[in-house]
C-alpha cells in the first residue's frame, strides 16, 4: 500500500542558477539507478558528512510527499530515524525537516492511525504535507526506506572510503541498520 523512494540531490544543484533554470536537467538521482549512484558518490565533490536527498511517499497510489516537497540535508539519519523513535516513546513528534525552516510533526490520533504533517516555520506557515496514516505501516516503511538508504551506503563503501567527520565510525552504515532493526522490533509490539 506504500511506496518510498529515496532521491539524492545532483551535486552542485541550485535552483537560483541560471544554467540549471535554462537547460533542465534532473535535480535528482534515484536510490535505485546503481549506475547513476556509483558516479554520485565517487564525484569529487560527495562526502558523506552532508548528503542533499528527497524522499518520497506514496499511499494507495496517491501522493503524500512528492517531488515538489523540500529536499534536505541527512533526511533519514536527522529526520525521519529520529522522528520514529520519538513516535515509539512518546505518540508525537515534530522535529526540524532538512535545514530549512520546515517542521515534520506526527502524532498519533488512536492505536492505529496517524497525523502525519510537514509545515513552514515561517508566516503564513504553509501546510505542505497532511495525511491521515496507518501507524505501524506507515513506521515500518519508513524504516524500510532506511534500512535501503544504508544498505546503498554500506554497499558502495561509502564511510571506508570516503573523508568524514572524525567522529563518524567506518562502520556507521552497519550501526545504522542495526538501529532500524531495534526500531522495527518495536514497531512491531505496536497494536
Amino acid at each position: 500500500m506504500f511506496e518510498i523512494k529515496t532521491f539524492l540531490q545532483v551535486h552542485g544543484f541550485n535552483p537560483t542558477d541560471e544554467d540549471f533554470l535554462k537547460n533542465y536537467r534532473p535535480q535528482h538521482i534515484s536510490l535505485d539507478d546503481s549506475s547513476q549512484v556509483k558516479e554520485y558518490f565517487d564525484h569529487r565533490k560527495f562526502t558523506p558528512e552532508y548528503i542533499n536527498m528527497l524522499i518520497t511517499i506514496k499511499y494507495k497510489n496517491k501522493i503524500v510527499i512528492g517531488i515538489d516537497c523540500s529536499s534536505g540535508l541527512d533526511l533519514w539519519e536527522q529526520t525521519y530515524m529520529p522522528a520514529v523513535e520519538c513516535y515509539l516513546d512518546e505518540q508525537k513528534v515534530a522535529i526540524m525537516y532538512g535545514s530549512d525552516p520546515i517542521t515534520m510533526k506526527i502524532d498519533s490520533l488512536d492505536n492505529m492511525l496517524l497525523n502525519f504533517l510537514i509545515i513552514d516555520d515561517w508566516e503564513p506557515r504553509e501546510t505542505r504535507v497532511k495525511a491521515i496514516l496507518p501507524q505501524k505501516e506507515f513506521l515500518e516503511v519508513l524504516l524500510d526506506g532506511a534500512e535501503q538508504f544504508w544498505k546503498v551506503l554500506l554497499d558502495y563503501k561509502v564511510f571506508e572510503e570516503k573523508a568524514m567527520r572524525g567522529s563518524t565510525p567506518r562502520d556507521y552504515s552497519v550501526q545504522m541498520i542495526e538501529k532500524v532493526k531495534e526500531l522495527r522490533e518495536r514497531v512491531k509490539l505496536l497494536n
